[in-house]
């Protein structure tokens, strides 16, 4: 999952995938296939230390200027998507061919996480009217606070890619082949659920109702003075294999 960020740094990680194709080959040289495919993709985010501050209201409704210190942190995010291709292929060559495939995928969201680095935080809390800013109050949220690492829940946008295949196809019997190339994804949308800026939670939301239990928000939809990311581009480049199976113009993946 590639994007970039107004503060930290991103990372894009690990994933893989499999499925089931069928390809049908209008004549020797090119076909059109599709099928059903499971795809993990998978980033990863730190910051060193970032420093929050942003109005808000405590349990009795009294407005006051939150401010929060949080130190080291890593997030890791991860999405299961179920793409559907649609795939032209074109192949040159007799037991052992060469080919190239290229269209599009759309990618379905099945799951979508991320899991949070356990957090020191350090907060208080400024009230203009009584010209006073509270830092040792805990049961008001104010002092300092060691947040679990934990997992939650990311909602995603249905993805589509221009996919691309290139590599060579070898005759293992009369209704076998296998096929070894590289590949291709690139994500042509952004992932995000759309938000505008006023409307995002904070990094760090002070939770009123229990001024003790903190929320961390992922960096993906959420804030510090602007959003982290705007954008999201899921892409894949890696190695495939594929087992093919079938005579004539139809071939089972």
């Amino acid at each position: 999952m590639k994007y970039d960020v107004t503060f930290g740094s991103p990372k894009i990680g690990f994933g893989g995938g499999g499925g089931l194709g069928y390809h049908l080959f209008f004549s020797p040289q090119w076909g059109l296939g599709t099928g059903a495919e499971l795809a993990l993709f998978s980033a990863k985010y730190n910051h060193d230390g970032l420093d929050l501050r942003y109005p808000t209201k405590d349990m009795d409704g009294d407005a006051f200027n939150f401010s929060s210190k949080a130190g080291n942190y890593e997030e890791t995010q991860s999405a299961m998507l179920v793409q559907i291709p649609l795939m032209l292929q074109f192949q040159t060559g007799d037991n052992h061919q060469f080919f190239v495939a290229f269209g599009g995928k759309a990618g379905i969201p099945v799951t979508a996480k991320y899991k949070t680095s356990a957090l020191s935080i350090q907060n208080s809390g400024y009230y203009a009217e009584e010209h006073y800013e509270y830092a040792t109050r805990k049961f008001m949220g104010f002092g300092s606070f060691n947040l679990p690492a934990g997992d939650h829940e990311l909602k995603f946008k249905t993805a589509f890619f221009f996919s691309a295949e290139i590599g060579g196809k070898f005759k293992l019997t009369d209704a076998s082949k296998l096929y070894i190339g590289v590949f291709l994804d690139y994500g042509l949308n952004n992932i995000l659920e759309t938000q505008n800026s006023a409307s995002l939670p904070h990094f760090i939301e002070y939770n009123s109702q229990n001024p003790r239990e903190f929320v961390v928000n992922s960096i993906l939809q959420s804030k510090s003075t602007e959003p982290f990311t705007e954008k999201l581009n899921p892409m894949a480049v890696g190695l495939k294999l594929r087992l093919a199976f079938g005579k004539g113009s139809i071939e089972r993946e």
